[in-house]
């Protein structure tokens, strides 16, 4: 990554300055690969030094080949405490990567494949190349395409990795590792289906990875701060610039998936992307999601919303994310009652999320979607909450005005948040109104519940029934 974009990258919050993120998956790598790979000397940076001494060993498992030098500037650690030969700081390479191959396999996923043939240094054999040179801080490491089989699909290429990560914020130098291998390895994985899915297809689900490979990691806890303070933004659009941090933010609507449905549905949708080459990842996803979950995007979508509503101190064993606790940072517009705003727009795949005070006997909320547009993939949430925990949630699904209400005496605030689910297209405008129930007036309306386990999976059956009898009738 050049230094302009990281530390712009960095200023948006999505990785320490200590700990850089990885450079991008795509095509736009072309213009990197025009020099060679890093052991000749018309390479881009980062590469070995003519004159350096590269030395190459094959991973325990036979599946890689990592490059390296002990001396000059991309001198890798010499320590070498089991007398093999080789630096233990390359073994600890080696064995990493050759564990996350077998995981990534385990799960069904393709392997990259070999990188023999064609001109230029291919590494001496077929078999995957990780090189370890020095980034000097730009970044902890990159896969980098070099050819395909067709126009962006069946794709190979390297790793290139930082060689010591001296000055790097990692809490050891195998954390380092296994976060920058398993977040690297699976762009590789993906660049043996399809590439070009864009930065939130594929950052999201390298950082989604990299967690199911050793959730110890935390680096999906770094990043999902990430989206959960942007969720305004339209999930189904690559942001760029500052914000590129939310792209792998986004990795918490793949864990989300993940959770809700199984770790399959990620599988499948890079699957679909090998079956319709052209199709964008909101539609990949809406396909398999018919087909294999009986579902649509915007019923996904709108549930994730939902989710994230009991994400930080609000999260809660038994209710959404098994980590919960852990994903902070959800942005609350702060209002005062009551609220009449005529005109709130909700991109496509976003959720703009209000909070009130709350200790009133009810709370109840309202949109009006703007007269002629379709509204059938918009919903409103209102919540009950503490500090502590997301008391209760009433829940309106488009099409046409939404309402509804929440019982309010014992919560702190109440949370209002329109969600448009719709995978592409304009935004949604309508009118919000927010206001709080004295104790003579009518009872709360529509379904509220405590977001535990089966409630919550209540809520997502009656949406899902009210679309298929909609549907039906239309």
């Amino acid at each position: 990554m050049r230094l302009a974009p990281l530390l712009l990258l960095l200023s948006a919050g999505g990785a320490s300055p200590a700990n850089p993120s990885h450079e991008a998956l795509g095509r736009e790598l072309g213009a990197l690969l025009q020099g060679g790979r890093p052991t000749e000397a018309t390479a881009d940076q980062p590469r070995f030094e003519p004159g350096e001494q590269v030395e190459s060993v094959v991973s325990p498992g036979g599946l890689f080949r990592l490059h390296f030098s002990r001396s000059g500037p991309n001198a890798v650690t010499a320590a070498d405490a089991d007398g093999n030969g080789v630096p233990d700081s390359v073994d600890t390479v080696a064995r990493t990567y050759d564990a996350v191959a077998v995981f990534y396999s385990g799960l069904g996923y393709r392997l990259p494949p070999e990188d023999s043939g064609g001109s230029g240094e291919h590494g001496g054999d077929g078999r995957f190349d990780v090189y370890l040179v020095d980034f000097a801080g730009r970044a902890d490491g990159a896969f980098r395409v070099e050819g395909c089989l067709t126009t962006d699909m069946g794709c190979s290429g390297y790793m290139l990795q930082e060689n010591d990560f001296a000055g790097y914020g990692y809490a050891s130098y195998e954390q380092a590792v296994a976060t920058l291998a398993s977040h690297e390895l699976f762009h590789a994985v993906q660049a043996a289906y399809r590439t070009g899915l864009g930065r939130v297809a594929e950052e999201g689900t390298a950082v989604w990875a990299s967690e199911r490979f050793a959730p110890e990691l935390d680096d999906l806890e770094r990043a999902a701060p990430a989206y959960l303070s942007l969720a305004d933004r339209s999930l189904v659009v690559d942001p760029d610039g500052p914000a590129q941090s939310f792209s792998y933010g986004a990795s918490l609507f793949f864990q989300f998936l993940s959770e809700r449905l199984g770790e399959g549905v990620v599988l499948s949708m890079w699957e679909e992307s090998v079956h319709a080459p052209s199709a964008r990842w909101p539609a990949l996803l809406e396909t398999v999601l018919r087909r294999d979950w009986g579902m649509d995007f915007d019923t996904a979508f709108s549930e994730f919303a939902q989710w994230n509503l009991a994400t930080g101190a609000r999260a809660r064993e038994g209710s959404g994310y098994a980590r919960g606790a852990d994903y902070s940072g959800l942005a609350l517009t702060a209002k005062d009652l009551p609220v009449d705003e005529a005109s709130v727009r909700v991109a496509a795949a976003s959720t703009r999320y209000f909070e009130v005070a709350g200790g009133a006997e009810s709370v109840s909320a309202s949109f009006e979607p703007r007269e002629g547009t379709d509204s059938a993939a918009v919903h409103l949430l209102v919540a009950a909450v503490n500090e502590h925990e997301v008391l209760r949630v009433a829940r309106a699904d488009g099409p046409g005005s939404l309402s509804a209400q929440v019982s309010a005496r014992d919560a702190t605030h109440v949370v209002v948040a329109v969600v448009n689910g719709r995978p592409e297209g304009d935004g949604r405008y309508g009118r919000l109104r927010i206001s709080a129930a004295s104790p003579d007036e009518e009872p709360a309306r529509g379904c509220q519940a405590a977001p535990g386990p089966l409630p919550w999976a209540l809520l997502l059956t009656a949406t899902v029934w009210r679309r298929s009898r909609r549907r039906r009738t239309t």
